[in-house]
């Protein structure tokens, strides 16, 4: 068994992590493409047929595509164009809300001790989705605007280099306060106001532990979400590279039809592993909210009493 409440230093935030999905990984996922999989095969299948369409529409009998004869084409299917663009908004918006619940969801379970399956996991996810559409309604006029004026203060600092060291430390720390704040408007009965509080209060209670773990683990999933997405696109590069070596420029179609699909297997690969390895920032944020709930209301003693007689998994 996991236990959430526990005090962690900065190795433990990391470690935890990982000792995580070590017990529950198998399970977790499991769950995760039960509720989610089938949306996200929905939208990686209109993700490939608008990618389909935007191919046909730069070549017209094997030859490219002018600027006049591709404007002419989108203007043609237009229609199709919005459909699939509506069709994918609504789709994304889907994958972000359930995505955002799901981690809380299930850590809810992990810390009541109930079963962690797809059940119980959906029937948490339904009762707090009003929540969190109004969390982001209300995130979009409070804590946007706000973000967006530090992010540029920030990068505007970066000329006189200052604001480099200022973004590695401000964008993580945002980051943490605004999950913080998350997970305590989801999981508890404070309005939006006293969570926004709140989880700037647990962030400042150990703020450099909290933003060195933020940091390693987001360059950790986007390292490994980066290398494994563009495998498919370098081969594209290597073949169009290989092909014009070979064959020369006569077969231009079909190299470039080539390079649009490796490209087009990228492009939904690294929306995919995004979604899916999103996850592991999510707990992250989880376990270092609980932490910090530990730090100021020194609830590990309860949670050790309630581990007592269970059999670590």
């Amino acid at each position: 068994m996991f236990q959430l409440y526990k005090k962690r230093n900065f190795n433990d935030l990391i470690g935890d992590t990982f000792n995580f999905f070590k017990v529950h990984g198998k399970n977790y996922f499991a769950n995760y493409i039960a509720i989610n999989g089938g949306v996200l095969l929905v939208l990686i299948v209109l993700l490939y047929f608008f990618i389909k369409i935007f191919y046909d529409g730069l070549f017209t009998n094997g030859l490219p595509n002018s600027g006049n004869g591709f404007e002419s084409y989108f203007l043609q299917n237009i229609e199709l164009f919005i459909g699939y663009g509506i069709g994918a908004f609504i789709l994304i918006l889907i994958l972000t809300l359930i995505n955002s619940l799901y981690p809380i969801a299930y850590l809810k379970l992990v810390e009541r001790n109930e079963e962690t399956n797809t059940t119980n996991i959906w029937k948490y996810i339904k009762s707090k989705i009003g929540k969190s559409l109004v969390f982001f309604l209300l995130s979009l006029v409070i804590l946007f605007p706000i973000t967006i004026i530090i992010g540029f203060l920030c990068f505007a600092l970066v000329f006189i280099l200052i604001g480099i060291p200022l973004i590695l430390i401000v964008i993580p720390a945002l980051f943490t306060c605004i999950s913080f704040t998350y997970y305590n408007y989801i999981t508890t009965n404070e309005g939006y106001f006293d969570s926004l509080s709140k989880g700037y209060k647990l962030f400042t209670k150990k703020p450099w532990p909290l933003i060195g773990s933020t940091m390693i683990i987001y360059f950790i999933v986007n390292t490994v979400v980066s290398f494994i997405s563009f495998i498919p696109y370098f081969i594209g590069i290597f073949g169009v590279m290989f092909n014009i070596e070979t064959e020369g420029i006569e077969n231009q179609q079909e190299t470039i039809s080539f390079m649009i699909i490796m490209f087009g297997i990228t492009f939904i690969l690294s929306i995919s592993l995004n979604y899916l390895l999103q996850n592991i920032i999510s707990i992250n944020q989880g376990i270092m909210y609980y932490s910090m709930i530990d730090e100021t209301e020194k609830t590990s003693n309860i949670s050790e009493i309630d581990l007592i007689g269970s059999n670590e998994e």
